[in-house]
């Protein structure tokens, strides 16, 4: 890729070349075709020169195969909300050039505007609330029964950043001594240490990688920071690098979004808070060992004590934001459904290799009838693209890969 970012041509380029088979070498082109006329011919470029990147599906799609259906998704909904007028100005603005922020705010608007479009419910978007000088992002059956929804994300905190920067760092001087000394190094880390103490349990590696080649014999270091095992051939099966255990306490930063999103909503409508959350909630704390019905008790606990929410604020969804799934793409076998008196858990395939769970967790006793809708929506969530596939004349996501 050159200085100047990628380009539409290279996009193309690396969609034809990188292996996919024709029908979905036919969806890629597709689905890029349907962003370029969306966001413009000259929104590749404007997007990277401003913000210095684009979003990796566009650059992944013809070699992930997690990316395709993510593509088309977008595609297909940025087809659905064109035909509504209150999505201009939510278009305009992604065709300006948007941080990564308001891109992920963006497509969750679009997420449950398809969410809506499930049930034949009609929605708007960036709604004035009554009483405020604020907008809403979605306004569900406007002309019925009018009910909001803010959504928001939880990015990334920095300490999680770190830990990724630092692994990866390790893992890359890890490799680099595998190839000076023609070996394979199985790692398994225990912690993290500082950079001097790193160094020196890097280079120690280097020493008894010199060792396993000269020897032809398995060498294994141990240490504070964890094991390396290091064989002069092929290592056996298994992974070669585990990073040290992470934990969090996930509640501080999603509470304090949630703070912020309950001064917001204050008006005469009711309103629900959805959270794509992905700072590690879902991957990175003791809640995620629970089972469902003691994680929707434990988290909707503490948003029902910990936040100070007004009259009209009915739930919060929150999500973990799609994630690769490693278990298989039987849409069935991974579908899982839990209910408690606090609420729904759901586990489903967004998309084949993506798996997200959700959680909904109604504030009101009058928020029943919302809460089955959202259960409903996201229930249905491995159907959505096959159904808007077919409605444009496109092939089953299964079928993109034979």
């Amino acid at each position: 890729m050159s200085e100047a970012g990628p380009t539409w041509q290279l996009i193309d380029e690396m969609i034809v070349r990188n292996g996919l088979p024709d029908n979905g070498v036919a969806a890629a082109r597709w689905a890029v075709g349907r962003l370029r006329m969306h966001l413009g011919e000259s929104w590749l470029g404007r997007q990277y020169k401003k913000q210095g990147w684009v979003p990796r599906e566009l650059l992944l799609v013809g070699t992930h195969r997690y990316a395709l259906p993510q593509l088309l998704s977008w595609a297909l909904w940025l087809d659905a909300a064109a035909g509504e007028s209150t999505f201009a100005k939510v278009r305009t603005n992604m065709r300006k050039g948007v941080d990564t922020a308001t891109w992920r705010h963006t497509w969750l608007q679009l997420e449950v505007a398809r969410a809506a479009a499930s049930s034949g419910t009609p929605c708007s978007f960036e709604p004035p609330i009554p009483g405020s000088v604020k907008n809403a992002d979605l306004l569900i059956d406007p002309e019925q029964r009018p009910w909001m929804v803010e959504t928001t994300t939880v990015p990334r905190g920095a300490v999680d950043m770190a830990w990724e920067n630092y692994e990866d760092h390790v893992q890359a001087v890890i490799r680099g001594i595998e190839r000076t000394h023609d070996v394979t190094c199985v790692v398994a880390l225990d912690d993290h240490m500082d950079e001097t103490e790193t160094w020196e349990w890097l280079r120690a590696v280097g020493v008894l990688a010199s060792v396993a080649a000269e020897s032809h014999e398995v060498q294994v270091l141990r240490g504070d920071l964890g094991v390396v095992v290091i064989y002069p051939d092929l290592s056996p099966p298994g992974p070669s690098f585990t990073g040290a255990p992470q934990n969090r306490d996930g509640w501080h930063r999603l509470g304090r979004t949630l703070a912020k999103k309950a001064a917001q909503i204050a008006g005469p409508l009711p309103a629900w808070v959805r959270v794509d959350c992905l700072d590690g909630l879902f991957q990175f704390t003791a809640w995620t060992t629970m089972e469902p019905a003691d994680r929707i008790d434990a988290i909707a606990a503490l948003i029902r004590s910990r936040i100070t929410w007004p009259a009209n604020a009915h739930g919060v969804v929150l999500s973990s934001g799609p994630g690769v799934n490693f278990d298989g793409n039987d849409a069935a076998a991974q579908a899982v459904t839990g209910r408690s008196a606090s609420g729904v858990f759901l586990r489903r395939l967004t998309h084949p290799y993506l798996v997200r769970e959700t959680i909904i967790v109604p504030l009101s006793s009058e928020a029943t009838e919302h809460t089955d809708w959202w259960a409903a929506a996201y229930g249905d969530e491995p159907a959505w693209l096959d159904i808007d596939l077919a409605a444009v004349g496109l092939p089953k996501t299964a079928d993109l890969f034979l």
